[in-house]
């Protein structure tokens, strides 16, 4: 509690000080000589109460009260004097004091005094807390009246009633713009900006251009809050339309810490009452080529045009190039392909990702039907994202890319692995029919390769030729036959798929160095010495 007390005795102006410092050791206590010396000392520290003496030099205590009533201050002033005269307490009350306390004052007197004053004060305290919240809950209440009737004014769902009402708002009887603000968080704390403050900033903003009125559309979904303004302005010009450029490049800085702020603007209503709703469809349409990142946040719906590029990609050559590990090609494809249909930002991003989409399932659908499951599983993952999450152009194209190298990887490795197989498979069956004609051409059919690649693909795995491969399972298969010593020369030569005895005998020689008959008396004292 502050209190002034105020006498032109200075015994006496000292011994109430004192009095009510030791009564109210928490209390603010501070002294004047005169009425015009309190008068300054009030316009500055705002006191709860004032005690002052009524006869003072330069101004006594009723001209003292007088004046504080003029200047509308409100402060509770006890009035002190050693007149014990009824016509002094009256117009003391009637001028505004609290209270009148007679000289000399008594201690009990004065506690008496402060806690009532303490006490009133709390009341007082109270009673405004309740009333600012009152109003408050009516500003509210009348703020969300109003955004839903404007709501439903541009949704063009009014009822009779509402339609009187709106009717009745004569800045809408003008022409004026319909702005669709969108506020994108981007995966930042969508409590950096509140609904209200969002509203707010934009409605101060865009009411350079003239009076507006901004609500918001739903709140926060999706990390995105989304508002309408409404503002009444003259037709758009050149020079307008670059004034709406500064002020969204001005918010755009300003909302930068809440995420990425974008603007639609609709086309000018003439009489913004009857128009507003069209132009508000119109504004929203607008905003979504904000889609692509060279408007910089702003798009004027006078400025859409029709586009209906096609896609120039081809799905079989972008798959090849998958398959032969030339992925940069893919990708570069894809950004070109997109760019072109992207016709400089006036494409519908609807049609951006329904190409985008459309991409990736006819690759995974050829793809899986290579046998590649396990990629075109990759592929319809990245479509999903792609509809799901997308909200950009650049991010359009990033998970493009992500999707295609992740396929990528996947499909490289998975080669791979078929590759060891195919190897495995093709060597496991030259054994089991080393017996019969292997010719390059039979294997290749076996395995569904055309010759000229599985010859290829045999000898870059393997570093030898398929050729190569017979003769080297047919050679180990007669040096097992030929120390075993129980079958005759032509009977081994036959054993390993070579009907001309002669020309097995000089394979054999070629391959060993040594004759198979050499090589069988060679390994008899081998043969005798494990018995």
């Amino acid at each position: 509690m502050k209190i002034i007390v105020v006498d032109d005795e200075p015994r006496h102006l000292r011994g109430m000080v004192g009095l009510i410092r030791e009564l109210r050791p928490n209390a603010q206590v501070m002294a004047a000589k005169d009425g015009i010396a309190a008068l300054e000392q009030i316009r500055a520290d705002c006191p709860d109460a004032v005690l002052t003496d009524i006869r003072m030099p330069r101004m006594d205590g009723l001209a003292f009260l007088e004046q504080l009533k003029e200047e509308g201050i409100s402060t509770k002033v006890i009035m002190v004097s050693a007149y014990n005269l009824f016509e002094y307490a009256q117009t003391a009350v009637r001028h505004g004091a609290y209270d009148y306390l007679l000289k000399p004052v008594g201690i009990e007197n004065v506690k008496h005094l402060l806690d009532r004053i303490e006490l009133q004060l709390n009341s007082e305290s109270h009673q405004r807390k309740v009333k600012e919240e009152m109003k408050h809950q009516l500003v509210r209440a009348s703020s969300a009246y109003r955004s839903r009737l404007y709501l439903s004014w541009l949704n063009g769902s009014l009822t009779p009633s509402e339609q009187a009402e709106m009717d009745k708002e004569a800045w809408l009887q003008g022409g004026g713009l319909i702005i669709y603000s969108e506020l994108n968080n981007e995966g930042k704390d969508v409590e950096t900006t509140s609904g209200l403050a969002f509203a707010q900033c934009l409605e101060q903003s865009w009411s350079r251009l003239g009076e507006a009125m901004t609500v918001l559309h739903n709140g926060i979904q999706d990390r995105r809050m989304h508002a309408i303004t409404v503002v009444s302005t003259a037709p758009v010009t050149r020079e307008a339309k670059q004034q709406i450029c500064q002020l969204a490049d001005s918010l755009s800085r300003e909302m930068s810490a809440a995420g990425r702020l974008v603007h639609g603007i609709g086309p000018y209503c003439e009489q913004l009452v009857i128009g507003a709703p069209q132009a508000y469809r119109a504004a929203q349409k607008a905003n979504e080529q904000n889609f692509f990142e060279r408007w910089e946040g702003v798009f004027f719906y006078d400025e859409l045009r029709s586009s209906h590029r096609p896609v120039p990609i081809d799905t079989d050559k972008l798959v090849q190039a998958l398959l032969s590990q030339e992925i940069q090609i893919v990708v570069d494809q894809c950004k070109s392909a997109f760019e072109q249909l992207a016709d400089d930002g006036y494409a519908a991003p609807a049609l951006m990702k329904e190409q985008a989409l459309l991409l990736l399932m006819s690759m995974k659908s050829t793809l899986r039907e290579l046998g590649e499951r396990q990629v075109s599983g990759q592929l319809a993952q990245g479509a999903a994202v792609l509809v799901q999450e997308c909200d950009s152009y650049a991010k359009l194209l990033e998970l493009l890319e992500a999707s295609l190298q992740e396929a990528h990887s996947t499909l490289a490795q998975t080669q791979q692995d078929k590759h060891e197989i195919v190897v495995a498979n093709c060597l496991r069956w030259i054994e089991d029919n080393m017996k019969e004609e292997l010719t390059l051409e039979r294997a290749a059919a076996h395995f569904f390769f055309n010759p000229s690649y599985f010859s290829t693909f045999i000898k870059n795995k393997t570093g030898r030729t398929f050729s190569e491969h017979v003769t080297a399972v047919r050679m180990r298969r007669a040096k097992e036959l030929l120390a075993d010593h129980r079958l005759r020369i032509y009977d081994i030569s036959a054993e390993c798929g070579y009907q001309d005895t002669k020309y097995f005998c000089r394979v054999f020689k070629k391959y060993y160095g040594i004759s198979p008959e050499a090589y069988k008396h060679t390994s008899l004292p081998e043969r005798n010495s494990k018995r």
